[in-house]
């Protein structure tokens, strides 16, 4: 193709995602196709043109009435400059929420593999965070029609702006996959044949999701893409979507690197940051420096510390457990410390099931905050932290804590709750997420699904 070809190309193709209607920032691309591209914008204080200290190009400021918007690209192709406007609506803000809207909770879920409705996603509903009801006549919410037709392990998350909502979740069928099965290495073949995708939805009201969309997140070599969360960064205005991936020797089919936490960033969920190391394997209690899988992370942000919870160790692996770690850094792979492991924190385990709260017990973990009409004092935040106990297939066991960092529980912060306490209503819940919800998207939920 000549230069002039090219440049027809690279302008038909240059887009902004929801140029009708944003309501969060947007990726001004810089390249494309080997040509450079600069951006100016009509009304700068509305959508940025260029980076302006912490506040980085793209980024949107969405006033009290719509407002449109004029992004001007200048695309340079060796010696052929052009310029292409595009028009786009930057959306009335909406009303801010306080702690006084947050009057529920959604529980979105998976609930087994025995048959192809199993690896969907169901909905549960619960004014206290503790007993929860069925919805939608304990039928599916979503269906995948993309990439294995499955999905599991998703995860439910309000935008910055606090009017839409991203669903995230695993790509994968273990149905359509026949079982779990070992392949000639001795690795359970989906962990090392997945998908390098995720699957997500997103939606306006939590009521219609519109399509499925594959987004490519894997790194190279990548044997799977597992259990994502997602969590909004101030510093670079994205979204961070992390998940566990192996990586894979693609002579050998063995591992090169066992299960570890990856992430992408983005704005748009078209754009995508390439991708890099989050949390890495463990390799502490280990007297050879062996190198621990960790998968199934989940992050809180309290104040202005990172917590994680994460499976930490295959399930024969020794000394792993579901690990409690913090980082002031969000993206500094390397500044992620352990709080704790929930098997250290000595809680009474007469009432259950399992004789330990570890790796070989549990996975799945997700970390949320109560809302605070529900805290037992209103001036001491309660979390939650449930863990799936996938080894008996009896779904989710729910902790409550005060202090994330009572790492010996001396001041008696955590409690593993007894079953009075909680309902998870009839169907299994497993590795699933918990969204805390205003009381008119309560109403509505309950209105539209019974």
């Amino acid at each position: 193709m000549s230069n002039s070809e090219k440049m027809e190309k690279i302008l038909a193709g240059l887009e902004i995602p929801s140029a009708n209607g944003l309501r969060g920032s947007v990726t001004l691309v810089e390249a494309m196709e080997g040509a450079k591209i600069s951006w100016t914008s009509s009304q700068p204080d509305i959508i940025t043109q260029a980076d302006q200290g912490a506040i980085a190009k793209g980024k949107v400021f969405r006033q009290n009435e719509d407002v449109q918007v004029i992004l001007t690209a200048t695309v340079t192709l060796g010696d052929e400059v052009a310029t292409k406007e595009i028009p786009v609506t930057v959306l009335k803000a909406p009303k801010s929420l306080t702690e006084a809207d947050f009057r529920g909770y959604l529980f979105g879920h998976f609930i087994g593999e025995g048959d192809e409705n199993g690896e969907q996603i169901y909905f549960a509903v619960s004014s206290d965070g503790l007993n929860f009801k069925d919805m939608n006549g304990k039928k599916p919410i979503l269906v995948s029609n993309v990439g294995e037709k499955g999905v599991r392990d998703p995860y439910l998350y309000r935008s910055k702006e606090g009017d839409r909502f991203f669903l995230v979740a695993t790509d994968l069928s273990i149905y359509h996959r026949g079982g779990w099965f070992k392949n000639e290495q001795n690795y359970y073949d989906a962990s090392t044949t997945g998908s390098p995708y995720l699957v997500v939805w997103e939606s306006t009201d939590l009521l219609h999701w519109g399509d499925a969309k594959l987004i490519p997140v894997a790194p190279q070599n990548a044997g799977m893409a597992w259990a994502p969360e997602m969590i909004y960064h101030d510093e670079t205005d994205s979204y961070i979507i992390f998940f566990a991936s192996s990586i894979m020797d693609p002579k050998t089919k063995y591992k090169a690197k066992p299960n570890a936490i990856y992430y992408v960033a983005t704005r748009d969920f078209v754009h995508f940051s390439e991708t890099k190391l989050f949390i890495d394997n463990q390799t502490d209690g280990e007297t050879d420096g062996k190198l621990r899988e960790i998968i199934d992370t989940t992050v809180i942000k309290i104040g202005d510390v990172y917590y994680s919870a994460s499976k930490d160790g295959d399930n024969a692996e020794a000394n792993g457990g579901i690990r409690i770690m913090r980082n002031k850094n969000l993206l500094d792979a390397n500044g992620w410390e352990k709080v704790l492991d929930l098997d250290e924190l000595g809680l009474d385990l007469s009432g259950v099931s399992i004789s330990t709260l570890d790796n070989g017990n549990l996975e799945g973990p997700e970390l949320f905050r109560y809302n605070q009409k529900d805290w037992a004092d209103p001036n001491v935040p309660e979390y939650g932290l449930m863990a799936d106990q996938y080894a008996i297939g009896a779904g989710y066991l729910p902790l409550k804590t005060t202090d994330l960092e009572d790492a010996t529980n001396s001041k008696n912060s955590w409690e593993l709750l007894d079953k009075s306490k909680y309902s998870f209503d009839q169907l299994k819940k497993r590795h699933g997420t918990i969204l805390c919800i205003t009381g008119e998207e309560l109403e509505r939920l309950e209105n539209a699904l019974g």
